[in-house]
């Protein structure tokens, strides 16, 4: 609650990878994180045709408990690499994680580095469980592309028989939370802008007259879009909505829990 991303200033030749679209312009202005799950997400969406937007906001906010129940899900995760059972995920801890969800660690190092970085977003040495959430989601998103990218199977949908547990959970989560994202970024860009937001709300405002749950969906979407941190560009990224839908779905920081 009230934490926010900052564009992080990390090199891109750890990254690898760039966006198919978008000005040079918005290129600078973003991280490189921003700039490598954007291209990452780009080639999810493209290769896993199952997954597309919810119909309306009303669907997304009666989705949020179905989020919030696959975000729990990844607990058992979390308890998992835990290692030190201190209740926080350090670095290595992460890595052990990731290693489930056969991320090339050697490959992918700096990304994963950055992904853990970018996670710990209060800053204090370590990830809460909410934070790993995020983490763990963008390391899944990391691991599909890089399945593209080797020519190995895609496993479209969440696989029980084909996955591992820590990779199915994680895939079911990432599609739960896409449902809501491709509502904003139909064009699969893997930003959302600002203008977007702006023009879908209206639509669904405008088919909501006489629609209560809709009308009431339409507000609470808008009121929590205006409580992010817009940059210059008027863009969000990924890792931004999605540390946002956690919050929105009712996953707190373990400290307030406490």
């Amino acid at each position: 609650a009230g934490k926010h991303f900052g564009r992080r200033g990390v090199g891109f030749s750890s990254m690898g990878g760039c966006l198919s679209s978008g000005s040079s312009a918005r290129a600078r202005d973003m991280s490189a994180l921003d700039l490598a799950l954007a291209s990452r997400l780009q080639t999810y969406i493209a290769t896993h045709p199952e997954v597309h937007a919810s119909k309306s906001l009303t669907k997304v906010a009666l989705s949020f408990n179905a989020m919030l129940k696959s975000f729990e899900a990844i607990r058992v995760v979390f308890t998992r690499v835990d290692a030190d059972s201190n209740g926080t995920i350090e670095y290595e801890e992460f890595l052990a994680a990731c290693a489930e969800l056969r991320v090339e660690g050697e490959k992918s190092a700096g990304l994963l580095r950055d992904v853990y970085e970018t996670a710990d977003v209060n800053r204090d040495g370590h990830v809460d469980f909410r934070e790993f959430v995020m983490a763990l989601t963008l390391a899944f998103l990391i691991a599909a592309a890089e399945r593209v990218e080797n020519g190995e199977e895609v496993v479209s949908t969440p696989n029980e028989k084909k996955e591992t547990e820590a990779e199915f959970l994680t895939h079911r989560c990432l599609d739960k939370v896409l449902e809501a994202w491709l509502l904003f970024d139909d064009a699969g860009e893997g930003f959302i802008h600002k203008k977007n937001v702006t023009s879908a709300l209206a639509s669904f405002a405008d088919g909501a007259h006489g629609d209560h749950n809709a009308g009431a969906s339409s507000k609470l979407i808008s009121a929590r879009f205006s409580e992010m941190n817009w940059d210059e560009t008027d863009t969000i990224s990924f890792q931004e909505f999605l540390y946002a839908v956690e919050g929105w779905c009712g996953l707190e920081d373990d400290q307030e829990e406490e």
